[in-house]
């Protein structure tokens, strides 16, 4: 009778296959946290691009008020509605203003009037 010794260590094959599954699974976290990481960054250039057209609504430059003379408000003269560039946390924001009448349910056009800020911004790779 041949006696076998019971095995004390692992075998090459079992070593390499074992760092194949940890390496697939280490692989699928890096991305996730990589993936997080840009929907994080994102979401803060979101939150500024918001706070720039909330500054660019209440800008002096700018006047929406129906109260003023309809010469030097946007609502009235799209040429009072300038484009504007700024400069956030080395992002460039661009501003643009579009105005436009307001129609009713019957689709008809009212003495309202409406002002559009689009704010345009790269972020970085």
């Amino acid at each position: 009778m041949i006696k076998i010794k019971d095995r004390i260590g692992l075998t090459l094959l079992e070593i390499i296959v074992a760092m194949l599954i940890l390496s697939l699974v280490m692989y699928g976290l890096l991305s996730l946290f990589v993936a997080s990481k840009h929907l994080v960054y994102h979401s803060g250039s979101r939150v500024v691009s918001m706070e720039v057209g909330k500054y660019f609504f209440e800008d002096d430059n700018l006047t929406v008020s129906a109260d003023n003379l309809p010469d030097k408000n946007c609502l009235y003269n799209d040429s009072s509605c300038v484009a504007v560039n700024r400069t956030f946390n080395d992002i460039q924001y661009n501003v643009t203003y579009s105005t436009a009448g307001v129609m009713n349910a019957t689709g008809v056009f009212t003495s309202l009037r409406k002002v559009v800020i689009d704010i345009e911004w790269v972020e970085p790779k």
